[in-house]
């Protein structure tokens, strides 16, 4: 195994955290750059047309919901590549990442237009008629993307299982700032030019079309930065081993997709229910969540850095209990941090983005809620990446299912419309799943991890 492709030491518990923070940090930069990027088009379109924004609020939702299950195929390359680099197969680990390539192209193609598809539901579900064709022209302008993001996410957690971070923050970077030209000009035409002294060219204000098509274009930088780098970090010919059938990626990528479509799903069927409560309320609810998913980017870096060191520990043969409670606790402390910063400025923040008055009373409120989950959210995503890189993808996603869909979606529903607490109740809904999902995933992996555990890898050969 080359020297490049060794896992980081770690003998102490000082020094497996400061490994940690060291995987954690860029990826939580780079993580936040993607976050970064839609907080821009909302602050763009917030102040071209309330309408507007809800339609990309409603678009985004559909798009990440339906593209869930590529971006759990994609995150099939983390235990594969960061158990064969613990194992000291490296070229295996690039087996893995072409397979999981190879696994995100039909995936891709099935969300696309599932995500057309469903916006036929939208008015029967009581979302204003008016706010459907914006979302059909959002969705559409964002097809590439759909299919480049798995992309850019396989590529990324090949090099975080080497200990590669660097690249995706330069994507980030770079994308971000090909996101600004591009989301400026499609949404706001020529008078974007006009705000920084140039002469109209008569573009037009293409409003969530736009938004859509600078996501496409932001996406196309990302996953071909970091594919570059991966290409650079492939074994030799002489350390090629083993191969990963597209099937070995299926059965790790399914379930990972699956727990990511029950939680994204029921933000985004939060979401939808709010767009009953008018354009208004999903203006304020974009907003908002916006903010606490910047934030959240914190225990993803986290959750990403302790799935590493868990499938580095596992592959060795080693113990995961120590970098997976280590993760956990890093992860709680992040998220008390940004839960302090909205409980105490959350005017401040929700008036970066918006000028109106309705908008910003009901914003208010819902960063304030948005304080008290954030702990348990970054807990839950820390525990999700220590099971991820053990292996265990199943129960993440029945966790999921149970502590969302069957308690805290029944929950949100029922203190929204039933005790009329609007879109506040359907927020301590989610807060509760949160809860309940953070507490059992975290005991899960406690449990594994104080057992042997058996490796994801393929036999070499």
């Amino acid at each position: 195994m080359s020297l490049a492709s060794a896992p980081l030491a770690a003998d102490s518990t000082r020094s497996e955290l400061r490994v940690l923070a060291r995987l954690a940090l860029p990826i939580a930069v780079a993580q936040a750059g993607l976050i970064a990027m839609a907080l821009v088009d909302v602050a763009i379109v917030g102040r071209v047309s309330v309408n507007e924004l809800a339609s990309c609020a409603m678009g985004r939702t559909l798009v990440h919901t339906s593209n869930a299950l590529g971006t759990g195929v994609s995150a099939a390359v983390d235990p594969l590549a960061s158990q064969a680099i613990g194992a000291g197969r490296p070229g295996l680990a690039w087996a893995a990442l072409r397979a999981t390539l190879r696994a995100s192209l039909p995936v891709s193609a099935v969300a696309f237009g599932a995500a057309l598809a469903a916006t036929f539901a939208l008015a029967p579900m009581g979302v204003d008629p008016a706010l459907v064709p914006g979302v059909r022209r959002y969705i559409l302008g964002h097809a590439l993307w759909i299919f480049l993001w798995p992309v850019f996410l396989a590529g990324k957690n090949f090099l975080q299982a080497h200990g590669a971070t660097r690249p995706a923050l330069v994507a980030v970077i770079a994308a971000n700032a090909v996101n600004v030209v591009a989301c400026n000009l499609m949404v706001r035409g020529d008078e974007a030019l006009r705000w920084v002294g140039l002469p109209p060219l008569g573009l037009p204000q293409l409003g969530a079309l736009g938004a859509g098509l600078a996501a496409s274009l932001a996406s196309a930088v990302l996953s071909s930065i970091v594919l570059f780098s991966a290409r650079r970090r492939r074994a030799a010919p002489r350390e090629e081993e083993g191969a990963v059938p597209v099937a070995a990626v299926y059965r790790l990528g399914v379930p990972i997709g699956l727990q990511l479509l029950a939680e994204v799903g029921v933000f985004g069927m939060t979401a939808l229910l709010a767009g009953r409560l008018g354009a208004t309320v999903v203006s304020a609810h974009q907003i908002a969540i916006g903010l606490a998913s910047f934030t959240f980017m914190g225990a993803i870096g986290v959750g990403g850095a302790t799935a590493v060191r868990v499938g580095h520990a596992v592959g060795a043969g080693r113990s995961p209990l120590r970098p997976g409670v280590l993760g956990l606790l890093l992860g709680a402390g992040l998220m008390c941090v940004s839960a302090s910063t909205y409980a105490a400025f959350p005017r401040a923040l929700i008036g970066a983005f918006t000028p109106d008055a309705d908008v910003l009373a009901i914003g208010v409120p819902l960063l304030r809620i948005a304080a008290l989950f954030q702990l348990f959210d970054g807990v839950q995503a820390v525990a999700a990446g220590a099971l991820r890189g053990a292996g265990d993808v199943r129960f993440p996603f029945w966790a999921n299912l149970g502590a969302h869909w069957a308690f805290g979606l029944p929950l949100s529903i029922g203190l929204a419309f039933g005790l009329d607490l609007g879109v506040r109740g359907l927020w301590f809904g989610l807060t509760a799943g949160l809860i309940a999902v953070a507490a059992g995933l975290s005991a899960r992996f406690v449990r594994l991890a104080r057992a042997p555990v058996t490796r994801a890898l393929p036999h070499a050969g």
